[in-house]
């Protein structure tokens, strides 16, 4: 059995983010809709107690997300402890690697998983973090690799990240994770059609969503995000997955607003959007 928990279902800066005053971020301040962190995700395949649970991306928002979980907090039994076996990264954006630094209070070496030029650009944690719990780095491949005895993963390469294919390995059932997407490729298609649930790309629903609330601001494929209504919707629609969920989504994406148009369009196509605690078991 594979356990997935949603602990951030935001992009960058989370919802509200700090200096936004879009109709989203107006709304999450007014309590109109729930506010969000930012994108991290926890799986296991171990127990429902996530006593061996490793995370995919660690957002600036971790300690927090970690007090909204009991199953990450450490056992009441020991002095110092944490579920948390390591961390496997998408890519070295700021969002997704700042959380590395908030858990230098491990006392073992933290282990994360990363493509080279991830592992590259985050040369700077080597320093950083050698001062207190330091750092062990580890490949990825495209082939299965254990991560536990219970679960298994590979990397599908994209052009400016990795998502990842996550295996039970007693039931053989399999989950894509795919937060940061540019662009689709046989082999995410691939994956995704074996794949019994999908967490996908959901950060921008059109390409120029961010003009239309600031002028000049760069597109969404100039960030490489692949948007949801012209890129990957129809991608989604036609997967044979169970379940089809958009993740790190940004806090000017209108599908964040239940009522939304493109919310209900979603719905209507048998897509979920993330939302903060969401558990997903397969």
């Amino acid at each position: 059995m594979i356990r997935i928990q949603i602990l951030g279902s935001a992009a960058g800066g989370g919802l509200p983010q700090w200096n936004c005053a879009c109709a989203n971020c107006v709304a999450a301040r007014t309590g109109k809709i729930e506010a969000q962190t930012q994108s991290s995700i926890a799986i296991s395949a171990d127990s429902e107690e996530f006593q061996n649970c490793w995370l995919i991306n660690a957002s600036p928002d971790l300690p927090r997300q970690i007090e909204n979980t009991t199953r990450l907090q450490p056992r009441r039994d020991a002095s110092r402890n944490t579920p948390i076996a390591g961390v496997l990264l998408t890519n070295a954006d700021i969002d997704h690697a700042l959380g590395l630094l908030l858990l230098r209070q491990q006392e073992k070496p933290l282990v994360v998983y990363a493509a080279d030029e991830t592992r590259a650009m985050l040369a700077w944690l080597d320093r950083t973090l050698a001062r207190f719990c330091g750092i062990e780095w580890r490949k990825i491949s495209s082939t299965f690799q254990s991560l536990d005895s219970s679960l298994g993963f590979r990397a599908i390469e994209l052009a400016h990240s990795v998502a990842f294919q996550f295996l039970d390995q007693a039931s053989g059932r399999l989950a894509l994770v795919a937060p940061a997407v540019s662009e689709l490729t046989r082999e995410l298609s691939e994956a995704s059609a074996g794949s019994d649930v999908i967490l996908f790309d959901g950060t921008f629903w059109s390409d120029h969503e961010l003009a239309c609330v600031r002028a000049g601001a760069r597109r969404a494929r100039e960030m490489n995000h692949l948007p949801v209504s012209s890129g990957s919707l129809n991608f989604l629609r036609q997967s044979p997955a169970r379940r089809k969920i958009y993740t790190h989504v940004n806090n000017t994406n209108p599908i964040f607003m239940p009522a939304s148009p493109e919310r209900v369009e979603l719905e209507q196509a048998g897509i979920e959007v993330a939302r903060d605690g969401l558990e997903i078991v397969l």
